[in-house]
């Protein structure tokens, strides 16, 4: 076991080093998350006559498909997102009545029923509506947005379907220096590979009040610059359902992304990998060295190394080094030099070569506290307790059904503005189509029952129950 380098992890991205004991992690890159401020895509659809100009989202333009991979690469932020995301369908989508007692003033939402109102029935049943909201509590967990569809009738009379557009595959054009409106909404999968040839371009209605710009262009009130009412030709618009965060105008920052900058993320991603080595190889760790993504690219091109094979042998070449320089007695005392670079931007240290003394040395239950911690903090930032979820592990940290329940509440409390987000589709139907005004949608929490008063749940909206 000696003298060997054993290489483990994602595409064997980590090593451990057998004769110093030493530990070699991958140390990522938060640069994903940071916006371009230079460099558009410029699109000329086949239905346009212009040439619309869209904005990255993520150096690459690829962040939200940077975000799903590593939603999905990680146990609690998978777990969590998917959390979340039922929690935004709550019991599903009911429509309701408002009415007023006429003897007490008392208002009280009504149930309705198919034969009530055929005609909105109807439409959520063509629509989907169950798949609907759970793609778009998808999107607006995960990346902070979500895109919807809006398709009305040849004549222009009334909207006929609703479809989610992949948040993942959205982006919206630069906002128009006149108006001071962003637009266009642009659909393709091709947004980071290449200029899209495949780009559906839709209009985009105004964010801070669709509705208002959706009768505008549909001749329902008259347009604010000339005083006229005009029907314009285009039969589909995109609405952004977005809850915005502060200093993000085209593309939201969700703020459970922290765990990505912060390191918690790859610290609870690493943890799992450090276990089966330990478990394969009977490791004992004496040093973790955390080795900066870029610096194997750099030294490849100072030495002028380009094969693959050439690359592997020169990783390999150098890991070896430093595992003669971690365990010889004879460089005890010895410094080890290394450079780095203060980002004045982000106020940090880049450091591309880091080596940490691991304290205890470790045999068996290990990183259980360090895995328990990674994973509370992930749940903070997501904004899920870690009881509804078993993030937390070990003895006497569980808790009763009283306090699940209260926990279970409190979620579906803060989750309502998503939930009014995710509705606002209906109600633009809604207002285009000339349904009642006392018509409304919403997503009923689940009240658990105690043991006292029987098993089973009750919705509720508000301050009134629904049976």
């Amino acid at each position: 076991m000696k003298d060997q380098v054993y290489y483990f992890g994602a595409d064997n991205e980590n090593a451990y080093l057998a004769k110093s004991g030493a530990i070699v992690v991958k140390q990522d890159s938060t640069g994903f998350l940071d916006d371009t401020k230079d460099r558009s895509v410029f699109v000329a659809p086949k239905n346009k006559s212009v040439t619309v100009e869209f904005i990255p989202w993520g150096v690459n333009n690829d962040l939200p498909i940077q975000v799903i991979l590593k939603t999905h690469g990680n146990v609690a932020t998978g777990s969590n997102a998917d959390f979340n995301a039922k929690m935004c369908y709550g019991d599903g989508v009911m429509v309701v009545k408002k009415k007023k007692d006429p003897l007490t003033g008392e208002v009280k939402f009504e149930e309705q029923i198919e034969s009530e109102q055929p005609e909105i029935f109807d439409f959520l049943e063509n629509n989907h509506i169950v798949r609907f909201f759970q793609d778009c509590g998808q999107d607006m967990t995960v990346l902070g947005d979500s895109f919807v569809e809006l398709s009305f009738d040849r004549k222009g009379e009334k909207i006929v379907k609703i479809r989610q557009k992949e948040a993942a595959f959205s982006r919206i054009s630069k906002q128009n220096e006149t108006s001071g409106l962003v637009e266009y909404h642009g659909y393709s999968s091709y947004w980071s590979e290449k200029i899209p040839d495949d780009c559906v371009i839709t209009p985009l209605l105004d964010r801070e009040s669709p509705l208002y710009d959706l009768k505008i262009r549909m001749g329902l009130l008259p347009d604010e610059r000339t005083g006229l009412k005009k029907v314009v030709s285009d039969r589909r618009f995109i609405v952004s359902l977005g809850l915005p965060t502060p200093g993000r105008f085209y593309y939201n920052k969700p703020y459970w992304w922290s765990i990505f900058t912060s390191g918690w993320y790859d610290f609870s991603c690493l943890i799992p990998h450090f276990k089966k080595a330990l478990m394969q190889n009977e490791m004992v760790l004496k040093y973790e060295v955390s080795i900066n993504e870029a610096f194997w690219a750099k030294l490849f091109k100072a030495e002028g190394i380009t094969k693959p094979e050439e690359q592997a042998a020169r990783k390999l070449a150098f890991l070896k080094q430093l595992d003669e320089f971690l365990a010889g007695h004879k460089n005890a005392g010895k410094s080890f030099i290394k450079h780095f670079k203060y980002d004045t931007v982000k106020g940090i240290e880049q450091h591309e070569i880091l080596i940490k003394p691991i304290e205890s040395f470790i045999k068996g239950g290990e990183y259980i506290e360090d895995s328990e911690e990674a994973n509370n903090v992930i749940c903070y930032a997501m904004g899920v307790h870690p009881s509804l979820q078993g993030a937390s592990p070990g003895k006497s940290k569980t808790i009763n059904g009283t306090e699940a329940r209260e926990l279970f509440i409190i979620k579906q409390a803060l989750t309502k503005p998503l939930r009014q987000a995710l509705l606002l589709p209906l109600y633009i139907v809604k207002a285009m189509n000339g349904w009642d005004r006392d018509i409304h949608f919403v997503i009923p929490n689940i009240i658990l029952e105690t043991l006292d008063k029987g098993t089973g749940a009750t919705k509720n909206i508000g301050n009134q129950k629904v049976s």
